[in-house]
């Protein structure tokens, strides 16, 4: 018994002393996370609710519960009339996770204030000239008619205006030190207002239309002229004198307005949208974009802020604290170690009567690093993306004992509760063989949240002579992505408006977040081959068309992939678009979270090959000076971490080009971005230094203002092919490949019942059509390979063949239906048509007979 007692009290004692003693005192709010309810949140130091929006989920804490924030819509709001009144000093405490970092600064606990702004002096306005005003189309100042400026006040409108009012504002230069007095012809109604006085009141047909006012030369008076036409002549003249001059005209140069003219014009006369608040950050502890914290405060009417000299580790538990007293200044703390601090004396100025927010800024900012103007003046909410836990809020500032024994007290069950997020691929083991399926590729669940998509919104290919895949996914706008056998992935652009296009940015798939506009199809698929229609606008960052026509369509771009067993494809780019100022290709290497470029790209990143046999390849490790083009380039390599690797064979005359812009030596030898993949924000290029999101590296172009581009003057399109795969050979072993693409071996057929087409580059496969519709009989045909014209893994598709099946003869030996040879059909709504693989490589003529099998 007396053991179990002395148990008890050591128990008791550890628990005691495990808490810091300092533990309630001046701890005004603490959110605790534990008790989970869908949308509220509780602190049970206020003992109050407060309320959790957006997407957002409870997961296992540093002690007992946390909120996982999704980094765009997740926040928790406190209303202002019961926030902590925090001025003197304070602290703030909490345990984050980040899953990524911020976009921008991105409170973990912000409270703001309207921008405090001193009224301006009228010699501190930039002014212009005239008078700015509404007009409106009745006499009684109704049915606004837009935005006027008055250049001068000697006006006749008759013949031209009838029945319309307007007002005008701005400043008026006194011309005299004195009495200045003021006359006015008007038909019909005038008032004049200075410096806030009335000097004319002549609203009617007999009124006044005189009045005078002591001014000082020199000096701008705020001026309000107000005027109506009823019937009759418009006119509108207006003249002033003063002590020993008679009375003449108002110079046009003695009237001036003001952008405070303008936006009160369109504001309250016009009732134009007004632009939310500018809000500054008066209470603002947060994380910025590579990881640091600080804390900005507003203090005796100055923004002060200290910034971390550190960064917290992505996907670990991290313990941050910020401090303030009005004789110290701010001091910050990671984990117990003081990282920052900031000596500056006074009391914080109140956020007067805004929200307190946890885990969003309450300013709009554009991602950090953003490098084009259009996207920098689009502003997004700044969230939370990861685990928020334990926020404490005291009204007091804690010392540098209490914030280690306040750290020490907390022991998280697990450091690092987060992992890093994957771009998908499909499942790890997928039975079955080649071919196509419609699925839903499952990113994160806080980005499938933000999606208004179905169960099979995305398309994966996979092959069974090679472990690569082809996806098309909603992440990349389903531009195609290949993935090697250990997961690089490789990228490409789409067609993209370089010249005059919408003003927002580039108009490209990448612009296109939430898939307004690109969406796939699944046109063939059967075991001799896939086929896949991408269809996109020329899309900018704020969802305009490039180029939108008077019929109110735009530049649309329409790609079909015709993919073999062999894990090739050709990419057949249709441009619908009445002019040609576009990039066509762009070779893009896409980095998963958590890598570097020269994670995925070895530094010899580039190979380019001819159909002679030559190479060269290019390196990105820096201060490289030999980028000669290779004489008559059509072969590409992208020289991934991987066995097999990325290539694209052009046509001769593409043009291809090296990028090498845009490289940030201190983060990598490659150009990095990371506004696309993945991102939701409206944003068409934000280079990156950190590896914590879905990011891509461009290395290469092609095709741009090349002659391989066919234009259809009728049909109003523009059309590019290239042929495109993932394998393990070199520029030399593609040499056969290309070849047979670029300079198809003639067929020659054989007897009568079917007629030839020739060789469909676009298909990469031979056409001939069957006379007979559905009937067909054996059809008999030599391909007259040759090294200059090799076949490689031919396709045969052969029109109104019928649903029946096909035996194969390759010089005079049957060919059973295997891998070497597979076939399948292509319905139509006039008919079936046979499409059939065979895989062989021959420099020599071979004969090839195809005859109706029984089903």
């Amino acid at each position: 018994m007396r053991k179990a007692l002395y148990l008890t009290a050591f128990i008791c004692a550890w628990v005691i002393f495990s808490i810091p003693a300092f533990a309630d005192e001046g701890l005004v709010a603490w959110w605790k996370f534990d008790q989970a309810k869908p949308n509220t949140v509780i602190d049970s130091a206020g003992k109050m609710e407060d309320t959790i929006r957006g997407n957002c989920e409870y997961t296992d804490g540093v002690v007992g519960k946390a909120v996982r924030f999704d980094g765009y819509t997740t926040f928790i709001k406190r209303q202002a009339g019961r926030a902590p009144k925090l001025t003197d000093t304070f602290t703030i405490e909490a345990w984050i996770a980040p899953q990524t970092y911020s976009w921008n600064w991105t409170g973990i606990v912000d409270q703001a204030g309207d921008v405090m702004r001193e009224k301006p002096q009228v010699e501190e306005l930039k002014l212009m000239p005239g008078l700015f005003g509404a007009k409106y189309n009745e006499p009684d100042f109704s049915n606004p008619d837009g935005t006027d400026t008055l250049e001068h006040v000697n006006q006749d409108w008759t013949g031209g205006l009838s029945d319309w009012s307007a007002r005008w504002r701005g400043y008026i230069e006194g011309p005299f030190t004195g009495q200045v007095t003021f006359d006015a012809e008007a038909d019909n109604g005038l008032k004049l207002e200075i410096d806030d006085k009335t000097v004319i009141d002549g609203w009617g047909r007999n009124k006044n239309r005189s009045g005078g006012i002591t001014m000082v030369k020199g000096r701008k008076y705020p001026v309000v002229l107000s005027y109506y036409q009823d019937g009759d002549p418009s006119f509108l003249r207006l003249y002033w004198s003063w002590q020993g001059q008679p009375k003449k005209p108002v110079e046009a140069s003695a009237l001036r307005h003001s952008d405070k003219d303008i936006d009160y014009v369109k504001t309250k006369e016009l009732a134009f949208k007004v632009p939310p608040k500018e809000r500054d950050q008066r209470l603002f502890f947060a994380i910025d974009s590579e990881g640091h914290i600080g804390m900005k405060l507003m203090i005796n009417n100055q923004l002060e802020q200290c910034i971390s000299d550190v960064r917290i580790p992505l996907l670990k538990w991290s313990h941050v604290v910020g401090t303030f007293d009005k004789n110290e200044g701010i001091r910050l703390y990671i984990n117990s170690k003081a990282v920052g601090s900031l000596a500056v004396k006074g009391t914080v100025m109140p956020p007067m009567g805004h929200d307190l927010l946890i885990g969003m800024s309450h300013k709009k900012m554009s991602p950090a690093n953003t490098e084009r103007g259009p996207s920098r003046s689009l502003h997004s909410n700044m969230v939370f993306d990861g685990l928020i836990d334990e926020v404490k809020i005291y009204n007091r500032a804690l010392t540098a004992q209490q914030v280690s024994q306040s750290y020490a007290s907390v022991k998280p069950k697990n450091d690092q509760p987060l992992s890093w997020r994957v771009m998908p691929s499909g499942p790890k083991e997928i039975k079955g063989g080649f071919g196509a399926a419609y699925c839903r590729l499952r990113y994160s669940d806080q980005w499938e949240s933000l999606s208004r998509v179905g169960d099979d919104p995305d398309i994966l290919v996979v092959f069974d002579e090679s472990p690569v895949r082809l996806v098309f996914w909603r992440g990349t706008a389903y531009g195609a992505v290949w993935v090697t056998e250990n997961g690089k992935c490789m990228g490409d652009q789409s067609i993209e408006a370089t010249g005059n296009s919408t003003g927002w940015g580039c108009a490209e798939h990448m612009s296109d977040k939430q898939c307004r506009y690109a969406h796939v199809k699944l046109i063939e698929n059967n075991d001799a081959r896939v086929v896949i229609h991408w269809r996109y606008a020329i899309s900018d960052i704020v969802y305009g068309i490039s180029r939108m026509d008077d019929d109110g369509w735009g530049e649309w771009a329409d790609e079909y992939y015709y993919i073999y067993p062999d894990a090739v494809s050709t990419r057949k780019q249709i441009l619908h678009s009445k002019v040609l100022d576009h990039e066509w290709q762009e070779t893009i290497v896409l980095n998963q979270p958590g890598t570097h470029p020269e994670d995925n790209i070895e530094l010899d990143a580039l190979t380019w090959g001819n159909m002679d046999g030559e190479s060269r390849t290019y390196s990105w490790k820096g201060g490289e000076t030999d980028d000669r083009k290779l004489r008559e380039a059509t072969i590409q390599i992208t020289n991934l971490k991987s066995e097999y690797r990325p290539f694209i064979i052009f046509q001769p005359n593409s043009r291809l080009k090296l990028m090498r812009c845009c490289v940030e030596k201190q983060w990598s030898h490659f150009p990095w971005w990371n506004h696309w993949p993945v991102s939701q924000l409206p944003n068409d290029g934000r280079r990156t230094g950190v590896p914590d999101r879905p990011a891509h590296s461009s290395l290469a172009q092609s095709i741009e203002n090349s002659p391989i581009i066919k234009h259809d003057e009728q049909e109003g399109t523009y059309t590019a092919v290239s042929l495109c795969g993932m394998g393990n050979k070199s520029a030399d072993g593609l040499v056969p490949l290309a070849r047979s693409w670029n300079y198809p071996a003639e067929l020659k057929l054989r007897g009568d019942g079917f007629t030839s087409q020739g060789y469909d580059r676009y298909q990469r496969a031979y056409v001939l059509s069957c006379r007979d519709k559905g009937e067909p009989s054996t059809v008999a045909f030599e391909v007259a390979a040759s090294q200059q014209s090799p076949l490689v893994n031919a396709a045969f598709v052969i029109k109104d063949w019928g649903r029946r099946a096909a035996r194969l003869n390759i010089n005079g030996k049957r060919v059973k239906p295997g891998r070497s040879f597979r076939s399948g059909h292509r319905h139509k709504l006039s008919g079936s048509d046979l499409v059939v693989w065979i895989e062989k490589e021959s420099t020599q003529p071979i004969t090839i007979s195809l005859s109706p099998a029984s089903n």
